[in-house]
C-alpha cells in the first residue's frame, strides 16, 4: 500500500521556521538571564530549595515540605516574570539517562 506524503504550503513552512527561531531567541535570552547576577542567585536559591524539600519529604516533614514547595511556587512566578527557567533537580536529569552496563 503506497503511503501519502502532504505537502506543506510555503506559508506552513515560514510558520515553523519563524517559531524555531522564537524558541532559539527565547533558549539565548534565558541563558543570558542566567548569568547575571540575579540569574546566578536564582539559580542557587531554587537548587537550594529543592534539596531541602527532598530532604523534608524523605523525612516525612510534611508542614517543611509544604514551606518549600510555597517558597519554590513563588521563585517559580520570578523565573517567568526574569525570563528564566526553573533549574531541573540533577537527579531527574540523571534518571532519564542511559547508564552503561558491566557488559558493556
Amino acid at each position: 500500500m503506497a503511503t501519502t506524503h502532504t505537502r506543506r504550503s510555503p506559508e506552513e513552512i515560514v510558520a515553523d521556521l519563524e517559531a524555531k527561531i522564537a524558541s532559539v531567541k527565547a533558549r539565548a535570552a534565558a541563558k543570558a538571564a542566567k548569568k547575571s547576577p540575579d540569574g546566578a542567585a536564582f539559580v542557587v536559591a531554587a537548587r537550594a530549595l529543592q534539596k531541602a524539600q527532598r530532604e523534608a519529604q524523605g523525612q516525612r516533614n510534611a508542614s517543611m515540605d509544604t514551606a518549600l514547595e510555597a517558597a519554590l511556587a513563588t521563585l517559580s512566578k520570578h523565573a517567568v516574570e526574569a525570563g528564566l527557567r526553573m533549574p531541573v533537580p540533577r537527579e531527574a536529569k540523571q534518571a532519564g539517562r542511559k547508564r552503561k552496563t558491566a557488559a558493556a
